[in-house]
């Protein structure tokens, strides 16, 4: 890994654009790939004058969002086979595919967002987005303006922090992650609080028992003659 690093951070000085598009192409893809490294070092170059770190940040997201799109179409095509062939190759157990399911079910749209920033649940997930209500559009006004601020947030940390980025990313992985983690605990608490708020229809068999033990139960309907 370190030699296709070291090929790569040479490209870069030469295909700057190029090469960051490719990057961030094979990285949203949850392929193990230096992505992030690459985009950083984009960040130091443009720091030093050497690229745009706009024209940076947007060659990046569109790596992003083609693989991302390929994802959620490719989903739409095939998401339980898709999903069903990764378990097994990655070696995952059977509650793999359930695991997903249950997720997209409590999480809806909102996984998403989660997805960009995780890989584990980017995989796991968004080839089922389509199946279970994630609409096209939906995908769309969600995954664009996340895959531009996942790119910036690495562009700006090479930019910001030159040769001592890789100590920085390390730091800011940590805060990245706890921040991802306290925002499903929020969410999760806030929506069992609101299920609990809500009424829950009594269940025919309820009804039945509190007759039984002496409730008055409404009279029968006799029909007109």
């Amino acid at each position: 890994m370190t030699g296709i690093v070291d090929t790569l951070t040479s490209w870069l000085g030469g295909h700057t654009y190029l090469v960051v598009f490719l990057a961030t192409l094979i990285d949203a893809t949850a392929f193990p790939f230096p992505g992030r490294l690459l985009l950083a070092t984009a960040g130091a170059f443009a720091a030093a004058g050497h690229a745009s770190a706009l024209l940076v940040i947007a060659f990046g997201a569109a790596g992003v969002i083609i693989s991302d799109h390929a994802w959620y179409l490719l989903g739409a095509r095939a998401g339980p086979r898709l999903l069903a062939l990764y378990c097994r190759v990655s070696g995952l157990d059977a509650d793999c595919g359930p695991r997903s399911r249950a997720w997209l079910e409590r999480w809806g749209s909102l996984i998403i967002v989660v997805g960009r920033f995780v890989a584990a649940v980017r995989v796991l997930t968004w080839p089922l987005a389509r199946a279970h209500g994630v609409r096209y559009a939906t995908f769309v006004a969600l995954d664009v303006p996340v895959a531009i601020v996942w790119t910036a947030k690495w562009v700006v940390l090479g930019w910001l922090f030159g040769e001592r980025w890789k100590q920085a990313s390390s730091a800011e992985a940590w805060w990245l992650g706890g921040g991802v983690i306290a925002l499903v605990v929020i969410a999760f608490v806030a929506r069992r609080l609101w299920r609990r708020r809500r009424p829950e229809p009594r269940a025919p068999r309820e009804i039945a028992a509190r007759a039984s033990r002496g409730s008055p139960a409404a009279p029968p309907v006799r029909p007109h003659p």
